[in-house]
């Protein structure tokens, strides 16, 4: 598979940027269903010393490609590559936008794809922007705009629970899910001899990607663990991470035709 991160990865069918503005137009007229386009959302930021920067939106892209192979009503935008990642900048590297920038970037490319007649899905890959997608969507909704959002890691939990061996204290950030992800996607990408051992020490509130805690507490990453990871990335493996990516892409496909299917008329009712 090719990197995301290349640009020829954008070309084809799937391509939103690839189209010519005639083109974009007969799409988004044609059909009794809005054409979806799906926004990549991710972000720029340290994760830990085995794995770049560039994980979230690499990750995010590559799914949202692959989501909309052979889809003739879903297209990829060019994906938005930084998030709300403040809680990261102790670490080199880490590049945030405000939730408030975020917020309103979201809001503006998702109005400008809804006036031209395509329905708006934001597919994440940040943990750190699920608050700034929540809102941007409601803010888009109370101008009458219907868009969604989802993040794909959040479809999986029962395939992390079936391959990784501690789903639940293993995944957090640069952990077993997100090092087994790139070990299948880009492969390369991974410093194997880097990878942390340990896992991540007692903390309230449980700062696991799918602890689901009641409360909400905003915290810097390093005050967490010195090495900004959450998690234990030594459990990772080639064969999880294909397991895992082949998830997040049927699901992430069924789940925007879903939303297609129920939010793409052409008009309100």
């Amino acid at each position: 598979m090719s990197s995301s991160n290349d640009k020829t990865s954008t070309k084809g069918a799937a391509g939103f940027a690839f189209m010519t503005s005639p083109d974009a137009k007969m799409l988004s007229e044609s059909g009794p269903k809005r054409p979806v386009a799906i926004l990549p959302v991710g972000a720029v930021e340290q994760h830990g010393p085995h794995l770049p920067l560039g994980v979230d939106i690499w990750l995010a892209h590559a799914v949202a490609l692959a989501a909309a192979e052979g889809e003739e009503t879903m297209r990829v935008c060019e994906p938005l590559a930084y998030g709300s990642s403040h809680h990261h900048r102790a670490f080199a590297g880490t590049m945030s936008l405000s939730p408030d920038t975020l917020i309103a970037v979201l809001v503006d490319l998702c109005t400008c794809l809804s006036e031209d007649g395509f329905l708006p899905v934001i597919l994440n890959g940040h943990g750190g922007n699920r608050a700034a997608m929540q809102v941007a969507i409601t803010k888009l909704g109370q101008r009458g705009i219907t868009s969604a959002g989802l993040t794909y890691f959040d479809l999986i939990v029962d395939v992390a629970n079936e391959v990784l061996p501690d789903a639940a204290g293993g995944t957090g950030h640069a952990c077993a899910l997100e090092t087994s992800l790139m070990m299948h996607v880009i492969p390369a990408s991974v410093r194997e001899s880097l990878i942390p051992e340990g896992t991540t020490p007692p903390s309230w509130p449980d700062p696991h990607l799918f602890a689901g805690a009641a409360v909400t507490v905003w915290r810097p990453f390093e005050t967490i663990r010195e090495n900004g990871v959450i998690g234990t990335p030594s459990q990772a493996s080639r064969q999880a991470g294909e397991t895992l990516f082949a998830a997040a892409v049927v699901r992430s496909r069924a789940t925007i035709l879903k939303i297609q299917s129920d939010y793409g008329q052409r008009s309100l009712p």
